[in-house]
C-alpha cells in the first residue's frame, strides 16, 4: 500500500473528510516534494498546495495535483492571497485532520479558528516510525557515508588541527562522497570540551592525551544517520568508556519487536547506576531516526512507545564530567523479530 493510501485510510477510519498535513519532513514522506506548501485531502483527493517560488520544483511531483498561491494575481490558475487564503478555497469540511506536531503558533490559530481539528499526529508519528526497505537502503547508504567521513577524520588527526577544522573535513568528505547535506551540524569535541554532549567545534586544538569525541552523520535521498564515536588515549578514560559501551552492548542486546522502549533506557542505564555514574548519565539512551535526525520512537525512561520490527534507532548511552571529558558511544540499528542489525561505522576503541 502506498503512503498516500496509508494516509487515507487513517483519514477513513477516524470517519475525516478533510485534513491538511504540514511540516517538510512529512511532504518529502509523502510525496518526496522538498519545500514549502500543504499536502490537503478533500473528498478522496490529494493536494499539493504551494506558494509562487516552489511552483516548478511542485511540477515535479506526479501523484497528487498542485495548486499556486501568491499575493497577487499574477495568473488565472494562481490563487491571490497567502497559504491560508489558499486553504479556505480548497477546505470546506467543518472537522480536519490535522499533525499538530507541524504547525507554528500563527498556523494552529488560524485552523483552530476555521475548523474543528482532529489531531492525527500520533497516526503519522507511527507510520513513519515503520521503515520501508527504500527507506531502509537510504539510510545504510547514510551510513556508509558517515563511515568515510569518520574514518577520514580519524587519520587526520593530530596536534596542528582543531575541532572546527576536523569538522570541516568531516562535511567536506560526506558530501563529497554522495551526502546532499549532513544531518545535524557535525560534534567534534577534545578533551574537557568532550563533556558537553552537544558541544559546538571550537577552535581549541588537540593535545596529547585527549579524549577525542565525533558526534556525525549524513543525509542521503532525505534519510539521515547518526554514530558517535569516542577515541580514548589514557587509563581513568578507559574505564570509564568500558562502563558506557557495556551499557550500550547490553541495551542493544534488549532490543526486539515488541519491547518497550523504555525498557531499553532502563538496561542502559542500570549499568551505568551500577558503575556509580548514573548521575553524570544525563540523556536519553537513544531515538528513532528517518527523515528526521530525532523522531519517533523515543528510547527514554518515560517514553511509552513500543519497539516494532523496521523501526530505525540509536543506542547511545554515555557519561559526562565537566571539566574533566566525556564518553558516548553511539550506533544506529534496525529493529527486527530477533536481535537488531547494528549498522557498524567504524570500530569503536582506538
Amino acid at each position: 500500500m502506498s503512503r498516500l493510501k496509508k494516509l487515507e485510510a487513517i483519514f477513513e477510519d477516524k470517519k475525516i473528510n478533510c485534513g491538511i498535513i504540514l511540516g517538510s519532513p512529512n511532504l518529502f514522506y509523502f510525496l518526496e516534494y522538498s519545500g514549502a506548501g500543504a499536502l490537503v485531502y478533500c473528498d478522496s483527493k490529494f493536494t499539493l498546495v504551494v506558494p509562487a517560488l516552489e511552483m516548478y520544483r511542485a511540477g515535479d511531483v506526479k501523484s497528487v495535483d498542485v495548486v499556486v498561491y501568491y499575493p497577487s494575481k499574477i495568473a488565472d490558475n494562481v490563487i491571490e492571497g497567502n497559504l491560508f487564503k489558499a486553504l479556505e478555497k480548497i477546505v470546506k469540511s467543518e472537522y480536519v485532520g490535522v499533525d499538530v506536531n507541524w504547525n507554528d503558533a500563527n498556523t494552529f490559530r488560524f485552523l483552530s479558528e476555521k475548523y474543528k481539528i482532529i489531531d492525527i499526529s500520533t497516526e503519522i508519528s507511527k507510520m513513519r516510525s515503520i521503515k520501508d526497505d527504500e527507506e531502509l537502503d537510504r539510510i545504510r547508504r547514510a551510513g556508509e557515508i558517515t563511515a568515510t567521513a569518520i574514518k577520514m577524520a580519524m587519520e587526520k588527526l593530530d596536534n596542528n588541527v582543531n575541532e572546527k577544522q576536523i569538522a570541516g573535513i568531516i562535511d567536506m568528505t560526506m558530501k563529497t562522497v554522495g551526502a546532499e547535506d549532513y544531518a545535524f551540524p557535525s560534534i567534534v569535541a577534545f578533551g574537557e570540551n568532550t563533556a558537553y554532549p552537544h558541544h559546538i567545534p571550537t577552535d581549541r586544538y588537540l593535545k596529547e592525551g585527549d579524549v577525542v569525541l565525533f558526534d556525525v552523520g549524513a543525509k542521503y535521498k532525505g534519510y539521515c544517520f547518526d554514530s558517535t564515536r569516542t577515541y580514548v588515549f589514557n587509563n581513568e578514560a578507559k574505564k570509564i568508556y568500558e562502563i558506557v559501551l557495556q551499557a550500550q552492548l547490553e541495551a542493544i542486546d534488549y532490543v526486539r519487536d515488541g519491547v518497550y522502549a523504555s525498557e531499553v533506557d532502563g538496561v542502559a542505564r542500570k549499568v551505568i547506576e551500577k558503575a556509580g555514574y548514573g548521575k553524570y548519565f544525563i540523556h536519553s539512551t537513544g531515538h528513532g531516526v528517518g527523515i528526521e535526525i530525532h523522531e519517533s520512537p523515543t528510547i527514554s525512561m518515560n517514553s511509552k512507545d513500543i519497539l516494532r520490527e523496521n523501526m530505525v534507532i540509536t543506542i547511545e548511552p554515555g557519561i559526562y564530567l565537566k571539566g574533566r571529558f566525556g564518553v558516548r558511544i553511539e550506533d544506529t540499528l534496525i529493529v527486527t523479530k530477533n536481535k537488531p542489525i547494528v549498522l557498524e561505522t567504524t570500530y569503536k576503541l582506538m
